[in-house]
């Protein structure tokens, strides 16, 4: 994560940088995501709820958008104004798969393969490739 490195100390501890790009990072803290401006540390928006913490994330090399995984994942689409997540709602904003109690989904790794596909490796190490709606 670069120079992120010295977040944990800035954002307190329980909170770690699960992905960074050149305009924004996203910082873990127990079972939250938060979205920050780079420039200036802002905080845009909470962006994801995850039972047992998120696991990881990743912003997309074109900055359209994000997902952050873990219990389930959620793609969240980085246009302004950024709303605050809130499950279970639906939202023009973002689009959450897998938390839900009666059909969970334990990601535990995501890359991007294309400008508008990802692949979501669940804990059984089954490869899913999701197509973003943009």
């Amino acid at each position: 994560m670069g120079g992120l490195k010295m977040q944990e100390d800035y954002f307190g501890h329980g909170s770690w940088v699960i992905a960074e790009s050149s305009n924004y990072f996203i910082i873990g803290q127990y079972e939250d995501a938060f979205l920050y401006s780079k420039s200036d540390n802002k905080l845009l928006a909470d962006i994801g709820c995850f039972y047992g913490d998120p696991e990881g994330g990743l912003i997309d090399w074109n900055e359209r958008f994000c997902v952050t995984y873990g219990c389930g994942y959620i793609i969240y689409f980085l246009r302004p104004p950024f709303q605050q997540y809130s499950g279970y709602k639906g939202s023009t904003q973002w689009i959450e798969f897998g938390n839900d109690p009666e059909n969970t989904e334990w990601i535990v790794s995501a890359k991007q393969t294309s400008d508008n596909e990802i692949e979501l490796t669940d804990e059984d190490g089954n490869v899913k490739v999701v197509r973003i709606p943009l």
